[in-house]
């Protein structure tokens, strides 16, 4: 059996946090506050544009939160992001369709993961 992608690299955190400066706020913390302030309308809009069948702009929110999530150390969304622009592409709305839902869960864990970080630094 394949080994699950982990919600959250610990070896990312460790990265971000090592650039942390003293007398400045944790710079996980700061980003997860950008992160969580942006995905959901980046989710949102995916499955609207999932619904219109607008692979291209499907692909550019997808595209958009797997960055985000990359950054972060969020490799199952980010994952998840990429097999979803993979599906954009080839137009394949059923896919699409089956992954929509995933893509919400997949965000409320990472979400829940880098809550768990802030605060232990």
């Amino acid at each position: 059996m394949a080994e699950a992608t982990p919600i959250l690299d610990s070896e990312t955190i460790e990265k971000l946090r090592s650039l942390n400066q003293p007398g400045k706020k944790d710079l996980v913390e700061e980003l997860a506050e950008l992160f969580f302030k942006d995905s959901p309308a980046l989710i949102e809009r995916t499955q609207s544009e999932i619904q219109q069948q607008s692979f291209e702009e499907v692909y550019k929110a997808v595209h958009r939160l797997k960055g985000s999530a990359l950054y972060l150390g969020g490799s199952e969304l980010g994952g998840l992001c990429q097999k979803m622009m993979a599906a954009a592409k080839e137009e394949d709305l059923g896919s699409l369709q089956s992954m929509g839902p995933e893509l919400q869960a997949a965000y409320q864990r990472l979400k829940a993961a880098l809550e768990g970080q802030i605060g232990h630094s």
